[in-house]
């Protein structure tokens, strides 16, 4: 036996209607930029309780089942919302522009709203047009970071901590201008008390 410390749909609790991505777990709004789709909410949970349990067995093979001495854990990354202008029907699509949003369990390497920009720029080494730097949005604290990627695609990471968790909003288009336009949708974003 192993050690689940929530269930994913739990953590990916959340729908999109009419344009607005709402989490249940980690209680926030989103609007998307007008006019675009967001892949369905049950595909896209789907996917992630698929991913979780792979990661899960595969876990269990490589550490072995808990002991009192040993505790076997999975960590995954929780996709929250994927949105495109154009429909977006599977949870790998990587179209552009897009916006996707993950919950990652914090780790000992991504403990702080900072590491994910410090990872990209250790390993994929990136132009950067800005930052890492803190900035607040609706009274949440995030590092924000712009890199133009080696193949020419344009990426803006605003990431949170929230609880035991890192929310991270990849926000990525093909063109600097459009990446910019991108980055004002985080101005929709709403936080509720719980």
């Amino acid at each position: 036996m192993f050690a689940l410390a929530e269930s994913p749909t739990q953590i990916d609790a959340g729908k999109t209607t009419a344009g607005v991505f709402e989490s249940t777990f980690f209680h926030f709004r989103y609007e998307l930029p007008k006019g675009w789709f967001a892949l369905d909410d049950k595909v896209r949970i789907a996917d992630n309780e698929k991913r979780y349990e792979a990661a899960a067995q595969e876990t269990l093979e490589k550490q072995g089942p808990s002991t009192p001495a040993h505790t076997t854990s999975t960590v995954v990354p929780y996709s929250l919302l994927l949105a495109s202008r154009t429909a977006v029907t599977a949870s790998d699509a990587r179209p552009l522009p897009r916006i996707a949003i993950q919950a990652d369990e914090q780790t000992v390497m991504m403990s702080a709203a900072g590491d994910p920009a410090k990872m990209i720029l250790d390993v994929v080494k990136p132009k950067v047009l800005r930052g890492p730097e803190d900035v607040v949005i609706a009274g949440h604290k995030f590092v924000r970071a712009d890199f133009q990627m080696k193949l020419g695609s344009f990426l803006s990471k605003f990431v949170t901590v929230n609880g035991d968790y890192l929310i991270e909003f990849d926000l990525r288009a093909d063109n600097e201008k459009d990446l910019a336009e991108l980055t004002k949708s985080m101005e929709s974003l709403q936080f509720s008390d719980h």
